[in-house]
């Protein structure tokens, strides 16, 4: 059986960037200068792990407030819908043609989620959907990719993850998936490159270097 299993933001969708300059703005409004620090930090991690992740760094910063004016204006710029990340809908039309198990997992939340597969007409290019929720501890931690595995029964050994932040290919390495990364905001350093099967510049790349392992 051949599986896959995608991370969402910076993957499939170009969130990263809306994410951070959100980020950025919030943190402006709030006065918090530490917030590039924390933007690189945090990526990939899910909720609660980032929430901890303020309360033991910047205990004095009120997160929640930080957190909900975060969302305010990821709504504002998103009101358009989500901007999908070139060759995503054709790769994972082609793996449903060439009968891949596909699973997605992501730090994001399940509403966040859905909301955004079902804009761009993607959910039912998935077997199964994990979000942030359904973990105790996000990327890096094995995990989130652990249990995708086993939504869709595939071995993680014989199985590939394509992702594009440091702790998200920490986390698929960890579970034993083969990696492939696409960078995003974050270029590979010799870690990641050693963590991972490939590097491709985009998902068209993505497909040309899974057909050629169709071949072998």
């Amino acid at each position: 059986m051949k599986a896959i299993i995608f991370d969402m933001d910076g993957v499939l969708f170009d969130t990263e960037r809306v994410g951070d300059q959100a980020w950025r703005q919030a943190a402006e409004e709030m006065g918090f200068a530490q917030i590039d620090d924390a933007i690189f930090r945090c990526r990939g991690l899910n909720r609660n792990d980032t929430r901890a992740f303020f309360e033991k760094n910047y205990p004095d910063f009120d997160y929640l407030a930080f957190h909900k004016r975060n969302h305010e204006i990821m709504a504002e710029m998103l009101a358009d819908g989500m901007p999908i990340k070139p060759g995503a809908v054709e790769l994972l039309q082609w793996l449903r043609q060439e009968d891949w198990r596909v699973a997605l997992a992501t730090s994001t939340g399940r509403e966040s989620t859905m909301h955004h597969l079902e804009s761009a007409k993607m959910v039912d290019l998935f077997h199964a959907i994990i979000t942030g929720e359904q973990v105790e501890h996000g990327k890096p931690d094995p995990e989130i990719y652990e249990i995708a595995c086993d939504a869709i029964g595939a071995d993680p050994g014989l199985s590939f993850a394509v992702e594009d932040s440091p702790n998200g290919i920490r986390s698929a390495a960890a579970a034993n998936l083969r990696v492939i990364m696409v960078p995003d905001l974050v270029m590979p350093n010799l870690e990641l490159r050693e963590l991972t099967v490939t590097v491709q510049s985009d998902l068209f790349g993505v497909q040309k270097f899974l057909e050629k392992f169709g071949d072998l």
